[in-house]
């Protein structure tokens, strides 16, 4: 019976040692990632090779940007709101539905103005290349036509 504990007793030390000398160190940066001021943002740092003054203000740029960002999310979530509210009153295109789709219209447009601005912004903050690098990916992932286009097609419904 003690050798059994002794067994188990020396495979659990074994496990320990193992987490301790391959998982530790395997995710030792990204959990000091979790750790820094900004862990949003260390994948810029890393994938554009920024120094600490362009990471500063590629931080600065973002802190400015947020709250310009959380207002504007909240403007159009609103008109959203108002959109669907006159949608679900009538089954007729309405001026007023009309009105409030171009309102919502314009308010994505001025997002995607400000969004824009910020992306230019911050792209001064890189090297030249790291910079045009950047603003490629962000382009591509946000601004571009089709970006808003579903990835599956429709469900067919039955008739």
């Amino acid at each position: 019976m003690k050798r059994l504990w002794l067994i188990l007793l020396g495979g659990v030390v074994a496990g320990l040692i193992a987490y301790a000398c391959i998982y530790l160190p395997a995710t030792s940066v990204q959990r000091s990632v979790e750790q820094s001021a900004y862990p949003e943002l260390a994948w810029l740092k890393n994938e554009y090779h920024l120094i600490d003054t362009q990471f500063a203000q590629v931080a600065q740029l973002h802190d400015a940007y947020l709250p310009k960002c959380a207002e504007m999310c909240r403007r159009i979530d609103d008109q959203n709101a108002k959109v669907q509210q006159l949608l679900a009153a009538t089954n007729t295109v309405s001026p007023e539905i009309k009105e409030a789709l171009g309102d919502a219209a314009r308010l994505r447009a001025e997002c995607e103005t400000a969004m824009l601005q910020h992306f230019y912004e911050t792209s001064r903050a890189m090297t030249h290349d790291a910079g045009k690098r950047y603003l490629a990916w962000v382009q591509s992932q946000t601004l571009l036509p089709g970006q808003m286009v579903p990835t599956k097609p429709p469900m067919k419904m039955d008739k």
